[in-house]
């Protein structure tokens, strides 16, 4: 899973069952509400479809990371505009496409697999215009599999009991889970000592990451030699789906599927100071 013709494989399976998903759901379906907060089914499915992943990536093959037309340059970036643009674009696409917008879906996620199926070899480093910086193409792809199998998972979620995401996209996940940590930790000048949670991570993707809290921000990487302040335990969905923002750490401890050691306090202080992912 190392390699991005890998992880590119992975994308055109989860589009392949995203697109077959989609197209079965029925106009009542479309209008139930979903796993994001405050939107429906048609509604995640605009922000999948609003996004302009593959025209950034083109530009990008091409040796242009340039911010294109009405795009906010780097420097301006802010993160609470991002998300307030991000929603503005989704809620606009579902009602622009109204009942194309299953067909329209479809076409988008088929495009952004046809653009990374245009690189070649030595195309994966090259950088992509990014709100917050440029991205290497790689990166982008890694952003484009979470985003897909993520919202895959807001909209199956609430209406398939039984739906769990693929061990390969949890694998590609847990390695997106440091970007999500940026945004899920914000900087808290009053912790005065980073504190370090462990999770040990079980089933087929099973590893072992730190995240290390501290006044700055939030860092992830893999598990020090040091004892942290706390370990949690858990499969890679759970994992993913916590860090991801989809799940409540509080809620998974009480459920039993998320479980710790050490200072009970820490632990909850994990997840108070989680913002979403």
């Amino acid at each position: 899973m190392d390699t991005p013709e890998i992880r590119l494989k992975v994308l055109e399976a989860e589009t392949c069952a995203a697109n077959e998903y989609f197209a079965s759901l029925s106009s009542e379906e479309l209008q139930m509400p979903s796993a994001c907060v405050d939107w429906s089914v048609a509604d995640v499915m605009g922000h999948l479809a609003g996004q302009d992943h593959a025209s950034r990536v083109r530009r990008g093959l091409q040796g242009d990371y340039s911010p294109p037309d009405s795009a906010p340059p780097v420097a301006d970036f802010d993160e609470d505009q991002f998300a307030k643009d991000i929603s503005e674009r989704a809620l606009a696409t579902r009602e622009h496409q109204g009942e194309g917008l299953v067909v329209y879906l479809n076409q988008r996620l088929a495009e952004t697999v046809e653009v990374f199926n245009s690189a070649g070899p030595n195309d994966w480093d090259m950088l992509c215009y990014w709100p917050p910086g440029p991205e290497a193409v790689r990166t982008l792809l890694d952003q484009r599999i979470a985003e897909l199998t993520m919202h895959t998972w807001d909209i199956r979620s609430v209406l398939d009991d039984e739906f769990h995401l693929s061990d390969d996209a949890v694998e590609v996940l847990i390695d997106g889970v440091d970007r999500a940590a940026r945004r899920a930790f914000r900087p808290d000048p009053s912790l005065l000592q980073p504190v370090t949670h462990r999770f040990v991570i079980e089933g087929p993707a099973a590893d072992r990451r730190d995240i290390v809290i501290s006044a700055g921000g939030a860092e992830v990487g893999p598990a020090g030699s040091e004892e942290p302040d706390v370990t949690f335990q858990c499969d890679g969905e759970t994992y993913v789906l916590v860090m991801y923002g989809r799940l409540k750490v509080m809620d998974e401890l009480a459920e039993g599927r998320l479980t710790f050691d050490g200072n009970p306090a820490l632990a909850a202080g994990f997840g108070r100071r989680f913002v979403g992912g």
